[in-house]
């Protein structure tokens, strides 16, 4: 435990009598180390599904190791488009004829990794699978039952089209569907149906922000007119590999499926030392919530694995854990951070890894050192840190842990006047 003193002499500004003895106060600055304030830190995973983000990944050996998939399937087609007929009239037209279709990406190319035009690669896929909870292992994982792909990324492909990326001609990229896929895709009983987009271009990254199914159509009420009507999505979502292993002494935040990172903590109930502590205040210096005055959690920034490293400013969230027992389901108390969370940076995970914040947790700290809240609520000593919505990127956040270099540290500011805590 490290010590920072101060100590000064006050007098209240309205006392007019010169007998009135003077108010001593002295401040310490406490940081005690993770084995001082904590039992033990845990990580859980899988809070949200990838399919929840409303965007979705295509990657091939991002950061030497990432493969990422967009799967997408379409609901049945429109069964009336209006139509202009021949004497220019727009009439309901129920007797429409598909033809063929295109799949158009909108890119978000501030988000996207590459280093200039991107091949992308259509395939239909041809089992069974769940637009909900696909993963690169299996094309359901619900409820319970969990069928695997045949092939790891999902499963038996046949080929549709590819098409290229310009970034010089905007955000977005048209991929043709013959007559054939068109007829195929219109059975919405197949639950089979679908597509798969993905890249063969090394070391590229691409974020989709939507993904639209636009059908060329042959109206009855105008032959001679082709139009284009829209197949709105029932699923998209992205599959990826691998999902990234945990280190023992890593705090990870985030990701899809997301992961909280829960402390345990033991506040003391005095300080017992060191030396410049006692010499300034009576040991045990009692810690009650009248004494602290400022209390918070200092993380050291780690840099995560390059494919999964945060490339844009992403948000902290803490939380008491209401339930401890009930892990991983337990639910959580409100933030203690505010409504925007803890905003990084994503150079705090890069070049600036090895940076320290700090998250206050004042209220807190002084919940637990009183054993109930000021409403007289009880108060848990285990706190989740975790993304303020779940989930909220593939990236993900990751600090120093137990057992770590540089493990959390937490930072407590004391008050004391006229020998109180001594």
């Amino acid at each position: 435990m490290a010590l920072i003193l101060g100590a000064c002499q006050q007098e209240l500004p309205t006392a007019q009598d010169p007998n009135l003895l003077p108010i001593d106060v002295t401040t310490v600055e406490a940081r005690l180390s993770f084995s001082e304030f904590a039992e033990a830190a845990r990580i859980f995973g899988g809070y949200g599904r990838a399919s929840e983000l409303g965007s979705a990944v295509i990657a091939n050996q991002f950061g030497g190791e990432l493969d990422a998939a967009t799967l997408l399937r379409f609901s049945g087609y429109p069964s009336v488009a209006q139509v202009l007929d021949t004497t220019g009239t727009t009439r309901p037209d129920s007797s429409l004829t598909f033809l063929s279709g295109r799949i158009v990406l909108r890119l978000d190319t501030l988000e996207s990794v590459h280093s200039g035009p991107v091949e992308f690669t259509a395939h239909a896929l041809s089992e069974e699978w769940d637009g909900l909870t696909a993963t690169w292992e299996s094309a359901i994982d619900s409820a319970g039952v969990t069928v695997p792909w045949s092939a790891p990324g999902g499963g038996a492909l046949t080929p549709i089209a590819t098409a290229t990326w310009d970034p010089a001609q905007g955000d977005s990229v048209d991929i043709v569907v013959d007559s054939a896929q068109v007829a195929a895709w219109a059975d919405t009983t197949d639950q089979s149906r679908g597509v798969r987009i993905s890249t063969t271009d090394p070391g590229v990254r691409m974020k989709v922000n939507s993904a639209l199914f636009w059908l060329e159509t042959l109206p009855s009420i105008n032959p001679d007119t082709l139009i284009e009507v829209l197949a709105t999505n029932r699923a998209f979502t992205f599959i990826y590999d691998p999902r990234p292993p945990v280190d023992s002494t890593e705090l990870r935040v985030g990701g899809a499926p997301a992961w909280r990172s829960i402390l345990d903590l033991a506040i003391p109930s005095a300080l017992n030392g060191p030396v410049d502590l006692c010499a300034e205040v009576s040991c045990p210096v009692a810690l009650t919530p009248e004494v602290i005055s400022f209390a918070a959690l200092r993380l050291t920034t780690r840099t995560p694995p390059a494919s999964f490293a945060p490339s844009d400013t992403l948000s902290l969230d803490l939380r008491s854990v209401l339930a401890p027992d009930l892990l991983p389901k337990s639910p959580l108390g409100p933030t203690q951070v505010g409504l925007v969370g803890e905003l990084l940076g994503p150079e705090l995970f890069g070049s600036e890894a090895g940076t320290v914040i700090e998250i206050p947790v004042t209220g807190l700290i002084r919940d637990i050192v009183r054993g109930e809240t000021l409403d007289g609520n009880p108060v848990s000593s285990s706190v989740a840190l975790l993304s303020l919505f779940e989930p909220l990127s593939l990236q993900f956040l990751s600090f120093d842990g137990a057992g770590a270099p540089a493990e959390p540290v937490l930072r407590i500011i004391l008050t004391f006047s006229n020998g109180i805590g001594g």
